[in-house]
């Protein structure tokens, strides 16, 4: 695996990315839609033109952490599966796996998962470093001592 050719690049994760983006955005939409209870985040005109007041519900903030909890479980059961990857990566022909290729564990797909909010709280910054990296490697990937590579090899 130390050929270069096989690890993906910048504009394939980030396509992968997109399609697993609108993947959980459908199934967190539905989720969403049996935790609500017709409160809204609000933002509303106070006494003077200055003025605002902000209310949200307990729901909204449950909504939140069951959307995070949603994407660290995706990410994490796709991953550790014999496929090595999300749908949006199944798609673009990509997978996940160890230096060597192998499937990851559970808790480092878990790892990996956290590892890639810390790399969105980057500014993006923690994804453009695989335009400039030998081996095609993001933050996250980094710091879990994974790869993204092209095709599923056996």
């Amino acid at each position: 695996m130390t050929n270069e050719k096989f690890y993906a690049g910048f504009w394939v994760r980030f396509f992968a990315g997109l399609l697993d983006i609108f993947f959980l955005l459908l199934l967190g939409t539905l989720i969403a839609y049996f935790l609500r209870d017709g409160t809204y985040e609000t933002i509303s005109a106070g006494e003077n033109w200055y003025s605002y007041s902000f209310s949200a519900s307990g729901n909204l903030r449950l909504v939140d952490l069951v959307g995070y909890a949603l994407s660290v479980a995706y990410i994490t059961y796709f991953l550790a599966s014999d496929k090595q990857a999300t749908i949006g990566k199944r798609i673009m022909g990509i997978y996940v796996g160890n230096l060597d290729g192998s499937k990851l564990s559970k808790s480092c797909a878990a790892a990996r998962a956290f590892a890639s909010m810390i790399t969105s709280v980057t500014l993006g910054l923690g994804f453009v470093i695989v335009i400039f990296t030998k081996e095609k490697i993001a933050l996250h990937d980094f710091l879990c001592n994974t790869r993204v590579f092209h095709g599923k090899i056996k």
